[in-house]
């Protein structure tokens, strides 16, 4: 065959067609990019700036004074932080060390055949796709000092001998906080761990099986491997729920009794829209989203090699 000779009029033609296109997908993308710039890396950009300054909405007539790393000064030597940082990672830790077992026992019974099996896996994402709103009023309900479900169970089983106010007494409050989340984040993280599950190769388990392995073993040493990625995703999710509750703390407790119940994601809610310190509430969110932002980092560093290893 004959090459055909590419002649100065066609390159000029093909660059001009090339550019017609360029400028065509410009066009269609300039809508979203405007709306994404607008209702994301501005207000981010600008939370950013006011964090250097001490701005109060209360004053509006008072120009802002720049602090330069003030605010963080502040943030990082505050005891009350501290303490609502504690809170948070106390409701870390109870996601992770009680719901993390109990969503990959879920998921470990829904992997099995049985009866009405699909629909009782619909039925699971029910508590999830619940909004916080109506889990956090269905918990003041349960937790009720006259009326609660939580009191009627207990008395009615000879548990109690008389209704109890829970959500007064600080020892237990943020536990009950706590145990109101795991019901809506205890599903998902459930069929997290059931698509690994079904992602694991049977022939594994029957070669294990033949050569003598223990169900414990067959757990141990093919389950859990394969699913540290799994887990590890789900363990980067309730770190970062647990720094963003608000809705359940806030309808519950209000973060009481005693301050005992108020996490940093209440915290961030009391000095912006109570106290309007925007300058401040500015700073420590952004001192949040770089610790998260850390998290993850680490998270995904152990994720490779996790995998790596399995």
């Amino acid at each position: 065959m004959t090459a055909i000779p590419i002649t100065r009029s066609s390159r000029l033609t093909r660059i001009a067609n090339g550019i017609r296109r360029h400028q065509t997908a410009l066009i269609l993308i300039a809508p979203s990019v405007i709306i994404i710039f607008g209702l994301l890396v501005y207000p981010l950009l600008r939370s950013l700036y006011i964090s250097f300054f001490d701005l109060h909405i209360t004053t509006p007539w008072i120009k802002p004074t720049f602090l330069g790393l003030g605010n963080y000064t502040s943030i990082l030597t505050s005891g009350e932080v501290r303490e609502a940082f504690g809170r948070t990672l106390y409701l870390a830790v109870i996601g992770i060390l009680i719901g993390i077992p109990l969503a990959l026992s879920f998921a470990l019974l829904l992997n099995r055949r049985f009866p009405l099996r699909g629909l009782v896996r619909s039925l699971m994402l029910i508590p999830w796709a619940v909004p916080g709103v109506v889990n956090g009023l269905m918990w003041a309900r349960i937790y009720d000092a006259h009326f609660g479900a939580l009191n009627g169970l207990l008395y009615q089983f000879g548990i109690i001998h008389d209704y109890i106010p829970w959500l007064v007494y600080p020892e237990i409050a943020l536990l009950l906080v706590a145990l109101a989340d795991l019901w809506s984040s205890v599903p998902m993280m459930s069929l997290l761990f059931l698509a690994g599950l079904q992602s694991i190769p049977q022939e594994l388990y029957d070669a294990a099986a033949v050569d003598g392995a223990t169900g414990w073993n067959r757990f141990a040493n093919i389950t859990l491997p394969l699913l540290s990625s799994v887990m590890l995703i789900n363990l980067v999710l309730k770190t970062i729920s647990a720094f963003g509750l608000f809705d359940l703390v806030y309808l519950l407790t209000s973060g009481g009794p005693a301050n005992s119940t108020q996490v940093i994601g209440y915290y961030l809610y009391v000095q912006g829209f109570q106290r309007q310190e925007f300058g401040y509430t500015s700073a420590l969110a952004w001192l949040i989203a770089t610790m998260i932002l850390v998290l993850v980092v680490v998270y995904a560093r152990l994720l490779r090699g996790q995998e790596a290893q399995a």
